[in-house]
């Protein structure tokens, strides 16, 4: 059986976090049939009470609960990563979703292919409300794509293999960017990426959550992360990334 672990850093956010327990719950309950085993590990920072009594309400569907303070999202995460049981591992942050036939689908594809060290799919956007927004095709990702010409990663509903990733250690401390980071350290190590051609993740985007604030710490983050990589400064992302920077800093 396939072992998967999602882990779901969490910090008050309880208008949304109710509705992505339930996902998982009812993820949990199905995968057995399509032969995977899913370990749910939860972090949360202190949150509020409405928050705590969310979580509590899910406590038979998650695996390994901490509940202690951390330094932000991607401290959250590695505790998580300490905890992993899984083959393959990801995090869900507490706004999102996972979709179900999507999951079926990309865990079969691994049960075939199970040397696939980073796999991803497609993700749907979903508002505030829980409405279908748009969807997303995610393009095929390369090490160079990703540092000269669009730092654009599909980081809901993708997995990492555990084996893969143990030895290259945990999510730098950055506040925004680290995935990006994390993933270019996994092409920097020739990870064999796979991607699937579906729906995996229905990511909730407004205007208080992190990808839509337009905070340009997110972008400055980028940057900074690109030329650690190698990036051109005269590369059209390098271009692109001040650009919006500048663009940013005016509006805000």
């Amino acid at each position: 059986m396939l072992a998967m672990s999602v882990i779901v850093p969490s910090f008050n956010q309880d208008r949304y976090i109710r509705e992505t327990l339930q996902n998982l719950e009812m993820l949990k309950a199905k995968a057995p049939s399509f032969g995977v085993h899913l370990q749910i590990i939860l972090v949360d920072n202190c949150s509020d009470i409405p928050t705590q009594n969310q979580i509590r309400a899910f406590s038979h569907v998650i695996d390994n609960l901490i509940m202690e303070p951390d330094k932000g999202q991607y401290d959250a995460i590695n505790k998580g990563l300490k905890l992993v049981a899984g083959d393959y591992w990801t995090w869900l942050n507490t706004d999102d979703l996972i979709d179900m036939d999507g999951f079926e689908q990309l865990t079969g594809l691994l049960q075939q292919k199970p040397d696939t060290d980073y796999i991803y799919g497609d993700v749907a956007y979903i508002d505030e409300f829980s409405a279908h927004h748009k969807n997303s095709s995610s393009g095929e990702i390369s090490l160079n794509q990703l540092l000269l010409t669009d730092a654009s990663i599909s980081q809901p509903g993708s997995f990492f293999r555990t084996a893969f990733t143990r030895p290259l250690g945990y999510l730098e401390p950055y506040q925004f960017a680290f995935d990006y980071e994390f993933l270019l350290r996994c092409l920097k190590n020739n990870a064999r990426v796979v991607k699937i051609p579906v729906t995996v993740a229905h990511f909730r985007y407004y205007d208080t959550s992190k990808s839509g604030s337009r905070d340009f710490r997110f972008l400055k983050e980028q940057l900074i992360i690109n030329k650690k990589y190698g990036g051109s400064f005269f590369s059209k992302l390098g271009f692109m990334l001040r650009l919006r920077i500048l663009k940013r800093k005016l509006l805000n």
